[in-house]
């Protein structure tokens, strides 16, 4: 009880002189204003129907040290009573002292409905020897901005509510805008199914309607198709590819038999640039895979060889899904009973055809070089089925492979799918 007592008396004094130090010192901090996080929140924000997050206006606030005059200490306002009451630049300013009971709710809600300002300052965590020291209790009481905050401001309310109702207008507007723009898409929409019924109707308007449905699909590397496939973009990477490679090339080749060398280099198919790395490196990387490291009479397929090149190089995503579908569309015309040996698929134009690049017949063309350089062994099934040969007892030939070798049938060992 005793305990309690003193605590009590501690509590009170700190309360007494923190008001008469406002009322002699007549000038005090008051805080920035802040807002509150949930239902006034600085600066104002909401999302339009497309769920787009807008801000308004920050409300400018800060803490600034006002003058005080006509002060009073426990002046009534009949139903409520701050500790301390003054004027200062901006009219009544009422200051309360938290040493144990913060201001309460329906205190606040009488202060905030009669339009008055109010500031409340926070001395409940005040360590003890503070009161003890006269500068050190002056400066939590008079000068700390971190301990005080707004119950009633006003001023910065009818702000923030200004503030608020130009971001709702702006918000009305975006919302008319979306609407609208709904509005045009489902009327294009309309319109586009009447038209694709229109179009279905006879054969020509059926196909059409098919192809520029499947073209949909693929719209996003056709539009890289030119980009990727220019003359000059292949001359320039295979420069940058070369330069990268170049030291790892050269320590591959040191140890490699003529006749390897002359597998990987002396031909080179035109469109083996599309697996992201140096045509000579990826050669020379899948004949060290495929073959160095197995034993004469392993075998291998070439379609094993093409996946294993994809999946071990930056190859160009892009291309190869278009690749995939003119192959795609080639073996259901095949399965369909129709003869047809050209690779291209009918929803491309014959330009978009023509540049995109073939993934297999470099591969193939790999394949025939390593087996005219009595590397491997092409086996007649299954298809593509290759075997690893000894190395020769007289020695490596040095293989001659003229460039532009025409592929074609079971004597190029041609990938499937």
């Amino acid at each position: 009880m005793i305990e309690t007592g003193c605590q009590t008396g501690r509590e009170t004094g700190i309360h007494l002189r923190a008001k008469q130090l406002i009322a002699e010192r007549q000038e005090l901090v008051i805080p920035a204003w802040i807002g509150d996080f949930v239902d006034m929140p600085n600066p104002p924000h909401a999302r339009d129907d497309e769920g787009r997050l807008h801000w308004g206006r920050q409300i400018d606030c800060p803490a600034r040290l006002v003058g005080l005059r006509d002060i009073e200490v426990e002046r009534s306002f009949g139903t409520y009573q701050p500790d301390v009451y003054a004027q200062d630049g901006l009219g009544e300013l009422l200051i309360e002292i938290r040493v144990t009971h913060a201001v309460d709710d329906g205190k606040a809600a009488r202060v905030r409905m009669q339009g008055r300002r109010m500031v409340e300052i926070d001395l409940s965590h005040l360590h003890r020897d503070t009161p003890h020291d006269l500068a050190a209790f002056e400066q939590v009481v008079l000068f700390d901005p971190a301990n005080r905050s707004w119950i009633s401001c006003p001023e910065a309310v009818v702000d923030w509510h200004a503030s608020k109702q130009e971001l709702d207008e702006q918000i009305a507007a975006r919302n008319k805008e979306i609407a609208q723009q709904r509005d045009q898409l489902i009327k294009a929409a309309k319109a586009r199914r009447e038209r694709e019924a229109q179009e279905t109707k006879d054969k020509d308007g059926r196909k059409a309607y098919i192809r520029r449905r499947e073209r949909e699909k693929h719209a996003g590397d056709l539009a890289q198709l030119a980009g990727l496939t220019s003359p000059a973009r292949i001359e320039r990477i295979l420069r940058e590819y070369q330069a990268i490679a170049e030291e790892r090339v050269s320590s591959l080749l040191d140890s490699a038999p003529p006749a390897v060398r002359s597998a990987c280099l002396r031909a080179v198919h035109g469109d083996a640039w599309v697996f992201g790395v140096d045509p000579a490196l990826w050669q020379l990387l899948a004949y060290d895979h495929f073959v160095t490291r197995r034993s004469a009479g392993d075998r291998f397929n070439q379609r094993d060889v093409a996946s294993w090149v994809r999946h071990s190089f930056p190859y160009e995503k892009a291309l190869y899904r278009l690749f995939v579908a003119q192959y795609a569309n080639r073996a259901e015309a095949r399965r369909a009973g129709i003869s047809k040996h050209r690779l291209a698929y009918w929803v491309f134009t014959d330009e978009e055809n023509d540049r995109i690049p073939n993934f297999y017949t470099p591969i193939n063309d790999f394949m025939d070089r390593l087996e005219s350089a009595r590397l491997i062994r092409r086996l007649a099934a299954p298809v593509g089925e290759c075997e690893v040969l000894p190395p020769p007892a007289a020695g490596w030939p040095v293989a001659v492979v003229g460039a532009g070798k025409a592929l074609s049938g079971n004597q190029s060992g041609l990938l499937a799918l």
